[in-house]
């Protein structure tokens, strides 16, 4: 790691990481990614395949009612649909305590429903009738903002599955044994938290991901719509985000918080209480989250919001300080996705392995930095994918390893080069940060790039 200037700008990690060997037995992993960038790059221009993506996802979860989140679709005219938790309104405490408010949701038959994060729940109202639909339930939150208050959709912040399509992670050779991975940095470790789906039960021989806390945040693999054998849309993005960070950084304390289903659905609200959940209850210095979603009119959502408050309130109470990073979406346009187009958050977007932007990504004057997005290789899971979601299914063994696309796998490698840094320095988690974009190479809507781990 130089990042006192004698490296060349962007390429501080250029000598510390094992690069795949870009040989004839590399070409499989090549067609993979390329593959996958090309989905990537069409599915922007492809509203037909969405929807019946959109259609699928929807049919697996109605048939588990309540027991899953289930959610509405919100047609836009140009770019990726909105998603919305059925027939829900978030509003912040005050707002919700306006007569104005109580007009307007007793209209709609919208009635008060609590939730299990208490302090979320000093500052956000939620509000639901699951007979309400998707536009109706955009025109309430117009009505509601057109007031004055604070309000918006309880929005799914997805994993991307339908910018990343159908296909997934496609099966890879691994890194070899964790165990004599390098660098091993000295100091105590930062401790990070991964808001996704969950993690493997699975404790892996090679001994990667083996000292991640399970604690209830497993990854079921195949839940959806019912146990059948098959992984399911999602299941291993957790799992694939972690090992990106063990490489970064081997020596951090890794934490998993399950937020989100195997088909990378979950709620803001869903969201927030994780996050809030790893700061109070762990301590969580760094925390990493690999999803995202756009809104109707850029509104910033509501829980969201609240939980960096809450998060903010910890660190001035505790006299500490946490960095939060977001991926910046794969929306392939400058429209903010949140959480990572908030202040408070480090927006991360992708490029590929020459350290140039993608078509793909999501960019803007709202993104922080970028690093490779294309081709990661990762920890994956055992199991078996469907022909459903994969016209060439693979099967993956006990240990696997994969290779992957998206901003997903970018973000977690910049929360990974900031835990390293202050684990080998002593220095805080936010000095740690303004090192590391410090010695990025600016790139216009891409933030600064920086080149950490090799890409394909």
């Amino acid at each position: 790691m130089r990042l006192d200037g004698s490296a060349p700008p962007g390429e501080p990690f250029a000598d510390d990481y094992p690069a795949h060997r870009h040989d004839q037995n590399c070409a499989p992993y090549h067609e993979y990614a390329n593959r996958q960038v090309t989905e990537l790059t069409r599915r922007r221009h492809q509203p037909a395949v969405r929807r019946d993506i959109l259609t699928l996802l929807q049919r697996r979860r109605a048939t588990r009612g309540r027991d899953v989140l289930q959610f509405d679709v919100l047609p836009r005219d140009e770019g990726f649909d909105h998603l919305l938790a059925s027939g829900e309104v978030l509003l912040t405490n005050s707002s919700y305590l306006d007569p104005a408010a109580a007009s307007i949701l007793g209209a709609y038959g919208l009635q008060r429903v609590e939730f299990d994060c208490p302090e979320l729940a000093e500052r956000v109202v939620r509000v639901r009738n699951p007979n309400v639909d998707a536009a109706t339930l955009d025109d309430v939150t117009r009505q509601l903002r057109s007031q004055g208050l604070h309000a918006s959709a309880n929005h799914v912040v997805a994993l991307d599955p339908v910018m990343k399509g159908l296909g997934g992670a496609e099966p890879a050779v691994g890194l070899g044994p964790f165990a004599g991975y390098q660098p091993r940095p000295a100091g105590e470790p930062v401790t990070v938290g991964v808001i996704d789906c969950g993690i493997t039960a699975e404790i892996r021989s090679d001994g990667w991901l083996t000292a991640i806390p399970r604690n209830g945040n497993i990854d079921p693999l195949d839940e959806l719509p019912s146990p059948d054998g098959y992984l399911d849309l999602d299941a291993g993005h957790g799992t694939f985000v972690s090992g990106i960070l063990a490489q970064v950084a081997p020596g951090a304390d890794i934490r998993v918080y399950r937020a989100l289903d195997g088909d990378g659905i979950g709620s803001e609200l869903q969201v927030a209480a994780a996050m809030i959940r790893a700061v109070k209850d762990d301590g969580c210095q760094i925390l990493n989250l690999s999803l995202g979603s756009q809104t109707p009119d850029n509104v910033p959502p509501v829980a969201l919001e609240a939980a960096l408050d809450v998060i903010a309130e910890i660190e001035r109470e505790r006299g500490t300080e946490v960095v939060i990073v977001a991926a910046a979406g794969n929306y392939g346009d400058d429209q903010p996705c949140w959480p990572a187009a908030f202040d408070k958050v480090v927006a991360v977007a992708g490029l590929d392995p020459q350290l140039q932007p993608t078509e793909w990504s999501s960019r803007g004057d709202w993104v922080d930095c970028a690093t490779i997005g294309q081709g990661l290789c990762s920890t994956f899971v055992a199991g078996r994918e469907s022909s459903i979601f994969d016209p060439a299914p693979d099967v993956f063994p006990p240990d696997a390893w994969a290779v992957w696309n998206g901003t997903s796998f970018a973000a977690p490698q910049l929360a990974g080069a900031v835990a390293r840094l202050s684990q080998e320095t002593g220095i805080p988690v936010q000095t740690a940060l303004a090192r590391v974009l410090g010695a990025g190479r600016p790139v216009s809507g891409f933030g600064r790039a920086i080149q950490i781990l090799p890409g394909l």
